[in-house]
């Protein structure tokens, strides 16, 4: 992240997950809420991954979480269990349709927090300790995208961020009014290369010029880094019938996100590339502006709108490489080399999806929000990802769990 980042806040970060992964996890017992760890697996990638990429916090009961609740039951837990009286001192109260609009500050130090709930009445909630800002980013808000984001945000296919419409940046405008300041750079985008589909492994990329441009078996920020920069910011993820049997040989190399995508903890690389494969020929059908299918390379190439010449020419360069067992051209590794050369041939789209912008207001080790004289704001701090200082120009994917996993600990440790 070109070093643009407050290290700190990392190495806390690091140092505190396992205490607050530990914390969530006993909570979460305590319901019979176990942890399942899925999506990646890469014993043997350049970037390693692991089985616990993520943790998805599940259970065989069927607790009764009241009805505002979520389908993330561990988020579920931690609501229910703050507001039990015979367990806390202080037990927690939620307000809801209930939109914090300005920060109160008496004297240098904030003290209270103003809001409008769903009938227009205007409410003060007075702090005893300090006002914590954790409203999420700025995607929603256009015209802070435009401000705070780099010109990239702008070959972005979609956003794909939910709820739809809630991360419009409030926090950090009051963050602001009450003097506060913003992260050095432009702030990070969090990318995935999935606005075209959810599939396309590491097989051959072709842009809308016909041409290979990338290592395709790169992780999913480098991935779309590399796609929203070709025309139309998209390409055509390129393979032949054996597909299924590569994505299986490949498996045991690397695997992840996008390779073999989503393939949960204990089912087979058989079992995921089925899966995929029946996924793909659904397409065909039902989505046949994403997915491809062609008997022959010219018919498939047709239907891509690519310079056809130019098209065959790059797919037999890329077919000497497999042969010869090298990428001399981008250096993916051997074990992702598969020849495109039996029908029926297929392409799906790959194209730059925006899940959230991961930048945000200038803060300490602890969390305060700073001015710019990188002086606290009293009675102010700030969390997740209306904070700023822990991102820069990139957003690290992989590094396993660490969006979501800053939010628990920052939380946890500001708590």
């Amino acid at each position: 992240m070109g070093a643009q980042l407050r290290q700190p806040l990392v190495s806390l970060w690091f140092n505190k997950s396992g205490e607050a992964g530990d914390w969530l996890i006993d909570k979460a017992a305590e319901y019979g809420v176990e942890p399942d760890s899925f999506r990646a697996y890469a014993p043997k990638a350049i970037i390693p991954e692991s089985f616990s990429y993520h943790q998805l916090h599940k259970t065989d009961a069927t607790p009764e979480w009241p009805s505002e609740c979520s389908y993330f039951q561990a988020t579920n837990v931690l609501y229910v269990d703050s507001q039990d009286a015979s367990k806390h001192e202080k037990p927690a109260t939620y307000l809801f349709q209930t939109t914090a609009t300005q920060l109160l500050k008496e004297g240098d130090k904030v003290t209270g927090v103003f809001a409008t709930d769903k009938d227009g009445k205007v409410l003060l909630f007075k702090a005893k300790k300090g006002v914590v800002i954790a409203t999420g980013g700025i995607h929603d808000d256009p015209e802070m995208v435009d401000y705070y984001c780099e010109e990239n945000v702008h070959h972005v296919l979609e956003c794909q961020n939910t709820p739809v419409g809630y991360s419009t940046g409030d926090g950090i405008k009051m963050g602001l009014w009450a003097g506060g300041a913003v992260q050095d750079g432009p702030f990070p985008l969090m990318l995935h290369p999935q606005a075209g589909l959810q599939f396309h492994g590491a097989f051959m990329f072709l842009n809308m010029e016909g041409e290979r441009f990338m290592n395709e078996a790169t992780w999913v920020q480098g991935k779309s880094m590399n796609v929203m920069h070709q025309t139309d910011d998209i390409a055509w993820s390129i393979f032949d019938a054996n597909w299924k049997t590569d994505l299986v040989n490949g498996l045991p190399y690397g695997g992840g996100m996008f390779w073999d995508s989503f393939r949960a903890v204990g089912s087979t690389y058989a079992d995921a590339s089925a899966s995929h494969a029946e996924a793909v020929e659904k397409g065909v059908t039902e989505n046949p502006d994403n997915y491809k299918k062609a008997d022959t390379l010219d018919e498939l190439l047709e239907q891509l709108d690519v310079p056809a010449d130019v098209a065959k020419q790059t797919i037999e360069r890329y077919n000497e490489l497999c042969a010869a067992g090298e990428d001399t051209d981008f250096y993916k590794e051997s074990h992702y080399l598969y020849p495109i050369e039996k029908g029926p041939f297929y392409a799906c789209k790959v194209g730059p999806g925006l899940l959230a912008v991961v930048g945000g207001i200038h803060i300490s080790d602890n969390f305060e929000v700073l001015n710019a004289d990188d002086e606290p704001i009293p009675g102010l701090y700030a969390i997740g990802n209306c904070a700023g200082d822990i991102y820069a120009y990139d957003y690290p994917i992989n590094v396993q769990g660490n969006s979501h996993g800053r939010c628990l600990v920052e939380g946890k440790c500001l708590g």
